[in-house]
């Protein structure tokens, strides 16, 4: 019942704007340079809503919970996740940091740790084979919509505002598992940490 692998996003629906001056459409970057922009743009970190159904085995259960994404000066993450399974509350959550990720499940009360992968890392946005699907518009801002696959072949879709090239929105799918951060505040002074070693499993 792991989420590892959810983070990677981009993708939606076409539409060209028009120039102020009249003139012939705008056209939108490439998907590459699309899911390129989070990295160069001014954001250092953003907050994101979470929303997942999750397959593991013959288990199917939804989950919700929140989390932060560190762009600058090092990419970080951390998100934690709730769910009820057979009317009991259980809480999952996960920090990606220097290149290592941590997990703390409900059946464990000590942190593991293993070698992370860039793509399960919500502040990176890059992808494989990238295709552009559109322009939506969300409550944050219209936003240009990409899809891709991240290191390990899964699929995801990302949406990053036009204006500034800010993460707006990443969907992924791993081995039936569906996952959707929604980002909704920037650059409040958020950080990541390594949880103590005296928390961790051996």
């Amino acid at each position: 019942m792991k989420a590892r692998g959810w983070l990677v996003l981009l993708v939606a629906s076409l539409a060209f704007a028009a120039c102020s001056s009249g003139g012939a459409p705008t056209r939108p970057p490439t998907a590459q340079e699309i899911l390129a922009k989070p990295d160069k743009a001014n954001v250092k970190d953003a907050h994101f809503n979470l929303v997942a159904h999750i397959v593991s085995g013959s288990i199917a259960f939804e989950a919700a919970g929140d989390g932060v994404i560190i762009l600058k000066p090092q990419p970080a993450s951390r998100f934690t996740m709730l769910t009820v399974i057979s009317g009991q509350s259980l809480k999952f959550e996960e920090i990606l940091i220097g290149g290592k990720e941590y997990d703390l499940s409900p059946d464990n009360p000590r942190w593991t740790v293993k070698p992370g992968t860039g793509s399960s890392n919500p502040s990176s946005f890059k992808g494989k084979n990238p295709v552009y699907l559109g322009e939506d518009t969300l409550e944050q801002g219209k936003a240009w919509h990409v899809k891709a696959t991240d290191d390990s072949g899964n699929p995801f879709e990302a949406w990053v505002r036009e204006s500034d090239g800010y993460p707006l929105k990443y969907a992924s799918t791993m081995q039936g598992s569906v996952f959707a951060a929604t980002f909704d505040r920037f650059n409040t002074g958020q950080t990541v940490t390594a949880p103590p070693a005296s928390d961790i499993q051996q």
